[in-house]
């Protein structure tokens, strides 16, 4: 019961605002840049580059399907990406509600990448 509830705290501390942006700094932001524009220092040695985020039109729930990659083949065009949903409930493997957390470290990244977006259109 311990080890679940703290579980969840720790689960909800990565899915607020600064998680989504510690989530993007670990898993995105080698590829994708920090501020999102796809020139992380992995961007050069891919192809194809990674995206520049910033100027995606997507909303929310849109990125959260690309980022997310499981609900359709190839979500991100290309087995370039990973599939960041399966990434994350593999990683939480023996954890309770697994798939949910996962889908909530996915909804965190989508946050922080529309966060990225309109710092940009500034």
């Amino acid at each position: 019961m311990v080890r679940a509830l703290l579980f969840i705290v720790g689960t909800a501390a990565l899915a607020g605002a600064d998680g989504g942006a510690e989530l993007y700094r670990r898993y995105c932001a080698p590829c994708h840049g920090i501020s999102g524009r796809g020139d992380g220092p992995a961007a050069e040695a891919l192809c194809p580059k990674p995206a520049d985020l910033t100027a995606s039109t997507l909303a929310v729930s849109e990125l959260m399907r690309h980022i997310d990659g499981r609900r359709t083949v190839r979500a991100h065009g290309s087995a370039a990406m990973p599939v960041w949903g399966e990434v994350f409930e593999a990683s939480l493997a023996g954890e309770p509600h697994r798939r949910r957390t996962a889908l909530l470290h996915v909804q965190a990244l989508a946050d922080h990448v529309d966060r990225l977006r309109r710092g940009a259109m500034r």
